[in-house]
């Protein structure tokens, strides 16, 4: 019977020792990584004859520099958006006054564009139009310590749809870009304490514990059942067994 017990406690000791990883196992967070724009140059080589440039944006011998962008640039890939103030004046090749504001340099990889709030006049504003694509397969990228730049030289640009309708030429022309970001790391401690977090909590671990307990409770029920049977059928054995009597005759 001591054999009996043992091996019931021993079933129960590795059904917990199996739920213990299971319980305390909780999603592993890599601290993110934020790098901000802190100096970003563009000189598009569009073409571009009696514009008026204003605010960061100029104009030199059909050139346009965009200056003092900010925003965000991830390396990987490398990917990011660069924003510049001011705006760009200038009658279209239908004759139409348009403005071309809050310029944004847009990187996706080996791919970019460059969008424009355009506004016509006599027209509804079409807020970031795409005018321009870009071929970054040559921009290269590189790291130091927590500082990540990205040149380009003489990048091909492409005129979109919108770009040629409402741009002064019927090409691109090529692209020059100097992009600075300095990164930051997120401090572990505020990432672990994050709602993010608590929330990942509540939907995995807070929901695994209820049902780790049921089911040890559920085995303990079936264990100590199992030995409730059997108790009985040794008492019922003892029951049906004859009493033996001393015969005190010789």
């Amino acid at each position: 019977m001591q054999a009996r017990h043992l091996g019931a406690t021993a079933i129960l000791a590795i059904a917990l020792a199996a739920t213990v990883p299971l319980v305390g196992a909780g999603p592993a967070h890599a601290a993110p990584r934020t790098c901000t724009v802190t100096e970003a140059k563009v000189v598009w080589d569009a073409g571009a004859a009696d514009v008026r440039a204003t605010g960061s944006v100029a104009t030199a011998d059909g050139a346009l520099t965009f200056d003092g962008g900010k925003g965000v640039l991830e390396p990987v890939a490398p990917a990011g958006s660069v924003g510049f103030d001011g705006s760009l004046v200038f009658t279209s090749a239908a004759g139409v006054k348009t403005t071309l504001s809050a310029p944004t340099l847009v990187v996706d990889g080996e791919k970019g564009s460059l969008l424009f709030d355009v506004q016509a006049d006599g027209a509804d504003q079409m807020p970031q139009a795409p005018v321009a694509t870009i071929d970054f397969r040559a921009a290269a990228v590189s790291e130091s310590d927590d500082t990540v730049n990205l040149d380009g030289v003489g990048a091909a640009t492409e005129l979109t749809p919108e770009g040629r309708e409402v741009l002064w030429s019927g090409s691109g022309g090529t692209l020059d870009l100097t992009v600075v970001a300095t990164c930051t790391t997120a401090d572990p401690a505020e990432v672990a304490a994050s709602p993010a977090d608590d929330k990942e909590d509540a939907g995995g671990t807070g929901i695994l514990v209820p049902v780790v307990v049921v089911g040890i409770a559920a085995l303990l029920a079936a264990l100590l059942a199992v030995g409730s049977v059997q108790r009985r059928k040794r008492n019922s054995a003892r029951t049906a067994q004859p009493e033996m009597v001393d015969d005190p005759r010789p």
